[in-house]
């Protein structure tokens, strides 16, 4: 997982970590079982920063806490956390290239001309 945050120069950052561990989707189990859906309800704000804390630690603590909630956009940190989320959970995600090789296919597909008549 990649992730690039914005720093308190104005600059941006580029963190990575080459996997996501199963010590990591054991922790992320325990967050789960005090009811809370990640991705479909909005948790409060101390659930949402033990699974920030959780991102935090997955990356080895190359960044604070409060280095990843100031170094996103709202709408890039949801999108984070979701992707850390799916990727905690053993969904594959599709690379950008991935993804526009399967739409190429699909509009192929639907190109094809009909001859019912």
């Amino acid at each position: 997982m990649i992730l690039k945050l914005k720093q308190v120069d104005g600059k941006e950052k580029e963190f990575q970590t080459p996997f996501i561990s199963a010590l990591t989707y054991r922790k992320y189990l325990k967050l789960k079982a005090n009811n809370v859906d990640y991705i479909r309800q909005n948790p409060t704000a101390d659930q949402l920063d033990e699974l920030v804390a959780l991102v935090v630690n997955a990356f080895n603590n190359q960044f604070t806490i409060d280095e990843f909630y100031a170094g996103l956009t709202t709408l890039e940190f949801r999108e984070k956390l979701i992707e850390f989320i799916l990727l905690t959970e053993g969904v594959p995600l599709a690379t950008e290239e991935e993804a526009m090789d399967e739409v190429k296919e699909q509009m192929e597909e639907d190109a094809t001309p009909s001859f019912d008549a």
